[in-house]
């Protein structure tokens, strides 16, 4: 099977950028809650690739 290695280090860093802007908007006043909703989200998924690229690690 072809490895995504790549794919969930790329994946990782878009969801932790989005994060990060949403809690940019957060700090600065300027947000609703869908933004702390939206920033919640992407932590937890770039977590989760975290996850994922930790176990393809420790597996080889």
């Amino acid at each position: 099977m072809q490895s995504r290695r790549t794919y969930r280090i790329v994946m990782t860093i878009v969801c932790f950028i989005f994060a990060a802007m949403n809690a940019y908007r957060i700090i600065i006043g300027e947000f609703e809650w869908l933004d702390v909703f939206l920033m919640v989200v992407f932590l937890a998924i770039g977590a989760i690739y975290v996850i994922g690229l930790l176990r393809s690690d420790s597996q080889k």
